[in-house]
C-alpha cells in the first residue's frame, strides 16, 4: 500500500513532454536555463509539397470530375483538458496554475471540406485529394485547429496504395510555467508534420488486409523546445465480412523519441507503445422497406487499448506505464444518397502505474465525448 502523500497546492511536479495528454509543471529551479539555447528546425519542405499537391489537381483527363464532401459537426466533452481528479479539485479551488481553464467541459464546432479528383486510366484509378479542417472550442477559445491533409491514392482491382502528408500548424493542450524560469504561464502548443503510407490488399472477396507506416515531426513553441520529438507508428490488420456484420482487428507499434530535452537538461520523455484495436460493424440496414440504396443505418462498436512504456530513468518518467482504454459506440445514418448523419459516444480512461505517487495522482483521468456530424456529398 502506498504511503500517504503531501497534497499541498504549493507542490509543483514536472510536466511531461508527450503532447497528447495533460501535463504538469516543473519546479522553477529545475526549469531555469543557464545557457541560451539555439532553436533547431529541420528544413521546411511544406511549400514544395503543397505546390506538388495542387499541381496534381491541374493534371488529368478532361472527363475526370471533382468529388466534394462538406461536413459540419459538434462535440461535447466533460473534461476538455483531460485533468486528473486532483487537478479538477485544484481548479474548483481557484489554484493559480489552472487559471487558463475557463470551463472543464466544452463544446467544439468543426467544419471539414474534402475534395477528390479521380483520374481513371485503363484498369487504374489515380486520385489526388485534399482535406481542410477547421474547429473551435466555444468556452476555451485557445483550443482551435486549422489542419490540412494532401493524399494521393492508386487503385487497381484488389489493392490500393495511399500516400499522405498532413500539416497541423497549431495544436494546443494547456498552459504550463515556461522554461526560462520567469514563472509565467504560457501556451503549451506545437506544430506537427505527418507523413503516412498505407497498402490495402483484398486477397479474398470477404477478406481485406492492410498495413501502414506513419512518421511525425513535432516542433514546440519557443517556451518549450525541450519537448521537440518525432514518432514512428507501424500498423498491420485485417477485416472480414460476415453475412450481417464485419470484424476488424489491428496491432500498432509506436515509438516516440524525445530530441530536444538534452539542450536544457530536461527529463527524457521517450516511450514505446503497443496499441490494439478492434471494430465490430453491422452491415447497412434499411430504414424503410428492404433497400439500403437511399436510406440506411449502420451501428458499430470500437475498442482500443494502448500500453505505453516510458524509457526515461529519472524520478518523473522512470518506471512509468500508461494503460489507455478508448471505448466508442456510434451509428452512421444515410438520410439520402447525398446526406449522411453520424452520432457517437467515446469514453477515454487512462490508468497509470509508477513508483512516483505524484505521477499517479496527476496523470490518471477519464473523459466522455458526445459527437454529431452531418455530411453532404456534392
Amino acid at each position: 500500500m502506498r504511503s500517504p502523500e503531501n497534497l499541498s497546492n504549493n507542490k509543483h511536479a514536472p510536466r511531461e513532454i508527450y503532447p497528447d495528454q495533460q501535463e504538469d509543471v516543473r519546479s522553477n529551479d529545475e526549469k531555469k536555463i543557464h545557457n541560451p539555447r539555439a532553436l533547431k528546425r529541420k528544413k521546411d519542405f511544406r511549400p514544395i509539397i503543397l505546390c506538388l499537391g495542387f499541381l496534381l489537381f491541374s493534371l488529368g483527363y478532361a472527363y475526370a470530375q471533382i468529388e466534394a464532401e462538406l461536413s459540419m459537426g459538434v462535440t461535447f466533452t466533460d473534461n476538455v483538458f483531460q485533468l486528473s481528479d486532483y487537478d479538477l479539485s485544484r481548479w474548483e479551488n481557484d489554484h493559480p496554475n489552472l487559471d487558463f481553464v475557463e470551463t472543464t467541459d466544452d463544446l467544439n464546432i468543426a467544419t471539414k471540406l474534402d475534395l477528390a479528383y479521380p483520374i481513371p486510366y485503363r484498369w487504374w484509378t489515380f486520385t489526388p485529394s485534399i482535406t481542410a479542417t477547421v474547429n473551435q472550442n466555444i468556452s476555451n477559445t485557445d483550443k482551435y485547429r486549422q489542419d490540412v491533409l494532401l493524399r494521393f491514392r492508386v487503385d487497381r482491382y484488389y489493392w490500393s496504395l495511399t500516400t499522405l502528408y498532413g500539416y497541423y500548424p497549431h495544436i494546443y493542450y494547456r498552459h504550463y510555467t515556461d522554461s526560462d524560469g520567469t514563472g509565467e504561464l504560457e501556451q503549451y502548443c506545437y506544430e506537427r508534420n505527418l507523413y503516412r503510407a498505407e497498402l490495402v490488399v483484398r486477397p479474398m472477396r470477404k477478406l481485406t488486409t492492410f498495413a501502414n507506416i506513419r512518421y511525425e515531426d513535432l516542433y514546440y513553441n519557443k517556451y518549450f523546445t525541450e519537448a521537440d520529438g518525432n514518432r514512428v507508428t507501424t500498423e498491420v490488420g485485417a477485416r472480414y465480412s460476415f453475412p450481417i456484420f464485419s470484424l476488424q482487428g489491428s496491432y500498432s507499434y509506436r515509438s516516440y523519441e524525445s530530441t530536444g530535452y538534452e539542450d536544457v537538461n530536461a527529463d527524457d520523455g521517450s516511450y514505446d507503445s503497443n496499441i490494439y484495436r478492434g471494430v465490430l460493424r453491422m452491415k447497412a440496414m434499411p430504414i424503410n422497406g428492404e433497400s439500403t440504396k437511399n436510406q440506411s443505418w449502420r451501428p458499430y462498436l470500437e475498442l482500443v487499448k494502448e500500453d505505453r512504456f516510458y524509457q526515461g530513468d529519472g524520478d518523473w518518467y522512470g518506471g512509468r506505464v500508461y494503460h489507455i482504454y478508448n471505448t466508442k459506440a456510434g451509428v452512421n445514418v444515410k438520410l439520402t444518397p447525398k446526406w449522411n448523419l453520424s452520432l457517437d459516444y467515446l469514453h477515454i480512461f487512462r490508468n497509470v502505474d509508477s513508483p512516483n505517487d505524484s505521477v499517479i495522482r496527476l496523470k490518471e483521468f477519464s473523459e466522455n465525448r458526445l459527437s454529431a456530424m452531418v455530411k453532404y456529398k456534392f
